[in-house]
Parts: C-alpha cells; sequence; structure tokens
C-alpha cells in the first residue's frame, strides 16, 4: 500500500488528519512535518485517523510523542480515530491509550476534541 496523508479543516478549526499505509521510519518525517506545521500555524485541535494504517513502527510512535509535547503548552485537544487492528495493539501494548483517546470513528473523535474531551494532558 503506497503511504499517504490527508488533511482537512472543519468550520470549527479541527484538524483531521487522515494517514494511510506505513507509518515508519521512511514516512514518519512527513507527517512529523506536517503536523509541526499545522501546530505552528495555530491548529491545536488534531483528529488522526488512522483506519488505513496497516504497520506502526516505533519512529511512527514517536511522532505521535513529540505531537503531545509539541501541543502540551497550548489548550490543546488531540484524538485518535478508527485506528487498524495493528495500530490499536501497538497503541495498547506500548500504554500510549494513557495518554492519547483512542475513539472507534472519526465522528466521535471528533466529537470529542469539540466537547474538549480529548484535552493533552489530562489523561494518564
Amino acid at each position: 500500500m503506497e503511504f499517504s496523508v490527508e488533511h482537512i479543516v472543519t468550520d470549527d478549526g479541527i484538524v483531521s488528519v487522515t494517514l494511510a499505509g506505513a507509518l515508519d521510519v521512511a514516512t514518519a518525517p512527513q507527517v512529523r512535518d506536517l503536523l509541526i506545521r499545522l501546530i505552528d500555524e495555530g491548529h491545536h485541535r488534531l483528529v488522526l485517523e488512522l483506519s488505513g494504517v496497516d504497520f506502526v513502527d516505533s519512529i511512527g510512535l514517536g511522532v505521535f510523542v513529540g505531537v503531545v509535547h509539541r501541543l502540551r503548552p497550548h489548550d490543546s485537544s488531540l484524538a485518535i480515530a478508527a485506528p487498524s487492528a495493528q495500530a490499536r495493539k501497538v497503541f495498547e501494548i506500548t500504554q500510549l491509550v494513557r495518554v492519547l483517546p483512542i475513539y472507534d470513528t472519526t465522528e466521535a473523535a471528533v466529537q470529542a476534541v469539540r466537547d474538549g474531551n480529548a484535552a493533552v494532558g489530562a489523561r494518564g
């Protein structure tokens, strides 16, 4: 599967980033650079949709951890939406589920961010 990353901004400023393919040493820099750019532009409410992610390595996980650290100084929210079975398992094994809330659907993740239920630093 080819790797892709796309994003949209909702009318109320939530950025939904959709990833597909392997999030690994080869693709993580592209994702990291996009997320850093979005945060630097003032987007502090993010949803990462991972249903199409078929592999996540430690470098890919590092991107998520880095985003959490970058968002913490802001009034920010971050939610993981619809992770694939492999991605969910990696989040559970590494205990990132204690830091990043996971929702079964993108709609649920967006609503959690909208409602303030996915605040960075509010978990774990």
